[in-house]
């Protein structure tokens, strides 16, 4: 579940960042990647937590799993905003100001699996889950300050710090989908 939710949020954000860059100038390429990558997110919902439970399905950890799903379907929901207001031509500073609650959703993971996760699995789950969850957040918090705020000159930082937090994002879930990252 979180390898995949990290996988499909990131690869959102990393087709969202080109647009940032201006490398899609018409917003309905992007708004078609951006709002399937969005849906695609949620098919992590139903899942078993792969590197939470360590796949046992008896050893459901109901608050870990509870953050995790929440911070899935908040960032599923940005991603669906955006590709509407791609496909649609809506404003950009509702995703501004929707990307503040992002941020606020993805800063209490954080802090959440930073304290809580050592203990229960081991540093590397504490480290990848949280790590993940810190880049969601600075993300999240750049693209508030350049769609809410309207700063222009943020416009190209925006694009780089989302491009490669995107990158750092699917990386961390594609070590968690082989292995790399697991319960001891």
């Amino acid at each position: 579940m979180e390898g995949l939710a990290f996988v499909f949020i990131g690869a959102a954000l990393f087709s969202h960042s080109w647009h940032f860059l201006g490398l899609y100038p018409d917003g309905r390429t992007m708004g078609t990647y951006v709002g399937a990558l969005g849906l695609a997110t949620l098919i992590a919902l139903p899942l078993t937590p792969m590197l939470l439970v360590g796949g046992d399905p008896d050893a459901f950890p109901l608050a870990e799993v509870t953050v995790m799903k929440m911070l899935i379907i908040l960032w599923a929901g940005y991603a669906v905003g955006v590709g509407a207001q791609g496909l649609w031509d809506f404003d950009e500073r509702a995703i501004g100001f929707y990307s503040a609650i992002v941020t606020a959703g993805s800063a209490v993971a954080f802090f959440y699996f930073a304290g809580t996760l050592a203990n229960a699995y081991g540093d590397d789950v504490a480290i990848g889950m949280s790590a993940a969850t810190l880049v969601l957040s600075l993300v999240g918090g750049m693209i508030f300050f350049y769609h809410a705020v309207p700063f222009i000159v943020l416009r190209l930082v925006a694009g780089w710090f989302t491009l490669v937090g995107s990158i750092a994002v699917a990386g961390i879930g594609f070590a968690i989908m082989t292995r790399l990252i697991e319960i001891n």
